[in-house]
């Protein structure tokens, strides 16, 4: 479909990381500028040799292994003296505190205590319960049905619990699938900033403007491009739960069960261990989570959980069935045998790995 030259509509406010993806897309021979939630009409504007440039640089990003220690790449947000990421602006946000301790609540109900003496605005507070949930007693299947319940929670906790049976009696029929992959990407990316930090839309279709409208206001493209997906750049929860268990049990999982129950949308949740950053694809059917690359690493350098690598036979058998990072029946990465990680598993967590499995033979992998 032919494009005007040169026309681009801005659609909300411009965000650093919206410049620095407008600068991509000019490196890359797409063109538009993305507003909140991603959303942006192409046009054929030819970039200048200074902004190609300058996504050049912008490209040559840190790399690194996140979970051996790294630190991970971050531009959108300024650093604290300690050269930690400084999250100030979002969590002073009346929405961040609202979300933040209602979550709090539903997971120190969870736990049956509030063992941290922070504000419950706080989100390192949060954490605390989050860990509790995820070192309670049972396996990791255990600690998503608790997930679950929070995240189920949190609707009805804020007087809005009629939204998911709405959305799948009558919105979610009736709606083409981008539009209902549009409203959650921008769900997630204005309520959601102080759990993921800072996000974009990504994975964008084109859209026909009806030819009515555009017969009315002639200054409208042929098509927008609408965002399908998101991506956080530095996922704060990943990075400060420091957990790949955490990650897995307490926020994937759960989470791609919720959506798909409670709203009927499929939702494949993708964390990148080496630079945290972490894609939600919406309508994207997750594969089962034995063979789910997001349990594919082992616990993370600076894990702080109490059962570190006790609970973790569902990751390893997960990777033993994969074929991945082990050799010889070595773990590649902790330089282990899979019979030193088989000793300190629990028989709980190795019975659930051999479950979930289908019954395949475990001798080691999940929970921490």
């Amino acid at each position: 479909v032919a494009r005007p030259p040169g026309r681009v509509l801005r659609c909300g406010s411009t965000s650093p990381a919206t410049a620095r993806m407008a600068q991509t897309w000019a490196r890359t021979g797409r063109r538009g500028v993305r507003g909140r939630g991603g959303l942006t009409v192409v046009s054929l504007a030819r970039p200048s040799t200074a902004a190609a440039s300058t996504a050049s640089s912008a490209a040559a990003a840190p790399s690194g292994s996140a979970w051996r220690g790294d630190t991970p790449p971050q531009s959108s947000l300024p650093y604290n003296p300690d050269g930690t990421v400084d999250y100030t602006s979002i969590d002073d946000s009346p929405i961040s505190k609202v979300l933040i301790s209602t979550i709090r609540g539903l997971l120190v109900r969870e736990v049956g205590t509030d063992t941290d003496p922070r504000p419950w605005t706080e989100f390192n507070a949060v954490l605390t319960s989050v860990r509790e949930v995820n070192d309670m007693k049972g396996t990791a299947r255990d600690v998503t049905v608790r997930a679950k319940r929070v995240f189920a929670g949190i609707l009805p906790a804020l007087g809005i619990g009629w939204i998911p049976p709405l959305w799948k009696k009558y919105v979610k029929g009736s709606t083409p699938q981008w539009a209902a992959n549009y409203a959650f990407v921008l769900v997630f990316t204005i309520l959601f900033p102080w759990l993921m930090g800072p996000m974009e839309g990504i994975d964008h279709v084109d859209v026909p403007v009806p030819a009515g409208l555009r017969k009315v206001f002639s200054f409208l493209p042929a098509t927008v491009s609408v965002p399908q997906a998101i991506k956080a750049e530095r996922c704060r929860f990943l990075e400060q739960s420091g957990c790949a268990s955490v990650c897995v049990n307490s926020c994937k999982a759960p989470s791609q069960e919720w959506l798909g129950e409670d709203f009927g949308m499929d939702l494949h949740i993708q964390p990148n261990y080496d630079d945290f950053s972490c894609q939600w694809k919406f309508n994207v059917t997750p594969p089962p989570l034995y063979e789910d690359a997001a349990v594919m690493v082992p616990c993370f350098k600076k894990c702080p959980s109490e059962y570190k690598g006790e609970k973790d036979a569902f990751r390893q058998a997960a990777r033993i069935r994969a074929g991945f990072g082990v050799k010889d029946g070595v773990d590649t990465y902790t330089g282990e045998t899979l019979e030193a990680i088989s000793r300190r598993a629990s028989a709980a967590a190795v019975a659930d790995a051999a479950a979930a499995a289908g019954g395949f033979t475990v001798c080691t992998a999940s929970k921490a």
